[in-house]
């Protein structure tokens, strides 16, 4: 790989490795799969099947995706390698981008684009939104648009700056766009398709290079 944007046939029902080295990988997740579980008997986790498509024994990862959420995402192979894209994630020099459907409530969704923030606490699994105690949380709606294939759905596409517990989800929620489908932040929805994708991750490895995963674009 030489860094340059890779584009890929986004299949949600299959593992896909876009990119390996000795380090890390590249990885495409599919839709309702864990990316971790505590008690993994059956193996049926992200990590349960990479470790033994990899022969590895340990794997780390530096973020991670809900069950429901498909798209890219980094593995890393030890614990140096993680620490150093813990440490480019904390200093804002890892770059994730999303896209998803949402069931607009507001009249002109379009003008939401820009940066949000808010506070969020997260508790048994389940986050909201606080006016205090709550870590800070950002993100940017680069763009939104009426879907194409979708009567009364939008597609966004999101740069996530931060990466709490189903961001995402609930701050797109708090803004009258939650995501369609979404029974934990969106219980009243009419829609039963729940869509959200990690299609873009940019970054600089560890020797240097910047590396770029998926479409911007998409």
């Amino acid at each position: 790989m030489d860094g340059k944007k890779v584009l890929m046939n986004s299949d949600p029902e299959e593992i896909r490795i876009i990119y390996r080295t000795e380090k890390e990988a590249v990885v495409y997740k599919p839709a309702r799969m864990a990316t971790q579980l505590s008690d993994d008997i059956k193996g049926s986790s992200l990590e349960s099947i990479l470790k033994k498509q990899f022969g590895k024994e340990d794997i780390y990862f530096p973020h991670r995706l809900d069950r429901i959420t498909r798209g890219l995402l980094l593995v890393c192979f030890d614990k140096e390698t993680v620490a150093y894209y813990n440490e480019q994630m904390k200093q804002k020099k890892f770059e994730k981008h999303y896209q998803c459907l949402v069931e607009p409530s507001v009249p002109e969704p379009e003008q939401l684009t820009g940066i949000h923030s808010r506070f969020i606490k997260t508790k048994s699994g389940r986050s909201r939104i606080v006016q205090s105690g709550g870590k800070p949380s950002f993100l940017e709606i680069v763009s939104a648009a009426p879907s194409e294939d979708e009567n009364g759905l939008y597609k966004v596409k999101i740069r996530l700056i931060t990466g709490r517990t189903h961001q995402i989800r609930l701050m797109l929620s708090d803004l009258s766009i939650p995501l369609s489908g979404d029974r934990l932040y969106n219980p009243d929805s009419k829609f039963k398709q729940f869509f959200l994708e990690s299609v873009m991750l940019k970054f600089t490895d560890t020797d240097g290079l910047e590396r770029c995963f998926g479409d911007q674009n998409k």
